[in-house]
């Protein structure tokens, strides 16, 4: 009897972790971190780090330069300068570029590209 109620309140704990932490989750990689949904996820990375780089939704995303104006990055093996301000399509995703500084790049990924 103890055993099956236990059995069921960690499976019930599991669920209402998968359901509440599965609507936001965050995630690093080298030299970036992510904010995600189950929809898009947004991604700081510092400029300062070479080949700063993150999988987010499956795909691996890597800072490949930056200016003030523009970024190259390398989004699922596919290279891909963005304007600041501007979203552009790259597969299912569309990538914007959100802010950049001295210090860090912020880029919106979110499914729905082409």
């Amino acid at each position: 009897m103890f055993a099956r109620r236990t059995s069921r309140l960690i499976a019930t704990a599991v669920l209402v972790a998968a359901l509440t932490g599965g609507a936001l989750a965050g995630c690093s990689g080298e030299g970036a971190t992510s904010t995600c949904s189950t929809t898009g996820c947004t991604i700081t990375f510092e400029r300062n780090v070479t080949n700063a780089k993150i999988s987010i939704l499956g795909v691996e995303v890597q800072l490949v330069s930056a200016n003030q104006d523009s970024v190259t990055l390398k989004v699922a093996g596919q290279e891909v300068t963005v304007q600041r301000g501007d979203g552009v399509s790259v597969g299912d995703f569309t990538v914007k570029i959100n802010e950049i500084t001295d210090s860090q790049v912020v880029v919106q990924v979110d499914r729905g590209g082409n």
